[in-house]
């Protein structure tokens, strides 16, 4: 396939509004087909940590990200430090995120107000004097090898996680991929929990039960073993040169964050999996697959093709749940028995995602 070719097909997913409407009823408070849960019982947009951007993007000037109608803007201070602010501008609402770093300060486009990688105005150029309005949010944000996360609460609920057993050094990321899903947030880390749809997809067999805890108060993982049985030449290679089963375990932060990994008998992969509510019905999910790091050089060599190979392998494994799982709503009154680790995620994180603030971009 050409890169141009390539790069055309991983393109966001556009889902239209009648897609959305061909599979979901909704009315009053209400979503869900013949009736659900009311629309307030999930976070519109839980505190948590957040995709923004690959490092490199920052090169270029300042970074915006939306979540419906909020907007939040990463850019690099004058240290280099990477700071992420709300993108309305404190004076008349402005969009900083089309603005410019002047000094390593973020400069509005409308009329040149200066703010600090603390939000606080640094200069006006039409006053002498800074009003006490004139601050921006701040919010606390991560590199790892390239990627830039944030979290969308002025006080993290939790610090930014990482894959147990590894340092950020053991692995090496590939470049992202993403999906735009015609599914509400909350209901696609509950993909990890629903065994019912493991055992019917992904040329998987279960071997034993899965094993569910909570390794903080706010995450929630579950684990199982699975038998590749799939007769695709992506599953035949995986059972040559990986193995033929493979321990899964998802950990879900919050709800916004979820780490998987992926121990087959002679390797192991990485997914850090960042899941952006966009609307009620829709999200945006990115992924980074993350590999071990090999000792010798010659191995240092081989790592970015196996990075790029096993991105291949993972965004093909998850394409076909996008359309799968399009337009799909939570109805407890519809779950049934062999739904019972789904039920009780759901339950778990209606309470985490509820265990910070609303959103505010008021400093």
């Amino acid at each position: 396939m050409s890169p141009d070719a390539q790069a055309e097909s991983e393109k966001p997913r556009q889902v239209m509004a009648s897609e959305i409407e061909a599979f979901v009823i909704v009315e009053d408070d209400v979503i869900g087909r013949g009736g659900g849960v009311p629309r307030d019982a999930f976070r519109r947009a839980p505190g948590g940590w957040y995709y923004l951007c690959r490092s490199r993007e920052l090169r270029r000037g300042p970074v915006g990200i939306d979540f419906d109608q909020l907007k939040f803007v990463g850019f690099r201070d004058s240290a280099r430090r990477i700071a992420v602010l709300s993108a309305q501008c404190a004076h008349m609402g402005a969009d900083l995120a089309n603005g410019r770093v002047v000094e390593g300060r973020l400069c509005c486009p409308l009329h040149g107000w200066e703010y600090s990688s603390d939000g606080s105005c640094h200069r006006i150029p039409a006053s002498d004097s800074i009003p006490p309005f004139a601050r921006q949010c701040a919010y606390p944000s991560v590199e790892l090898h390239g990627h830039v996360y944030f979290c969308n609460r002025a006080v993290a609920p939790y610090p930014m996680p990482f894959f147990d057993g590894v340092s950020r050094d053991d692995l090496l990321p590939a470049a992202p991929f993403e999906f735009r899903v015609a599914t509400p947030w909350y209901l696609v880390g509950a993909n990890a929990f629903d065994v019912q749809h493991f055992r019917t997809a992904h040329d998987r067999t279960l071997v034993g039960e899965p094993v569910v805890d909570s390794p903080a108060p706010l995450a929630r993982r579950i684990s199982a073993t699975y038998r590749v049985t799939g007769d695709g030449w992506r599953d035949r290679l995986t059972r040559v040169f990986s193995g033929p089963d493979v321990t899964m375990s998802a950990t879900v932060w919050g709800g916004p964050l979820v780490l998987v990994t992926a121990r087959f008998r002679r390797t192991t992969s990485y997914g850090l999996v960042s899941i952006r509510p966009v609307t009620d019905l829709q999200s945006i999910v990115t992924i980074v697959v993350w590999v071990p790091r090999r000792q010798s050089w010659v191995g240092r060599l081989v790592d970015p093709i196996d990075a790029v190979i096993r991105r291949s392998f993972i965004r093909a494994f998850l394409l076909p749940d996008v359309s799968a799982a399009s337009g799909i709503r939570y109805n407890p009154r519809a779950l049934i028995d062999a739904d019972r680790e789904l039920a009780a995620y759901l339950d778990w994180l209606r309470s985490a995602s509820c265990e910070s603030p609303d959103i505010s971009h008021h400093s």
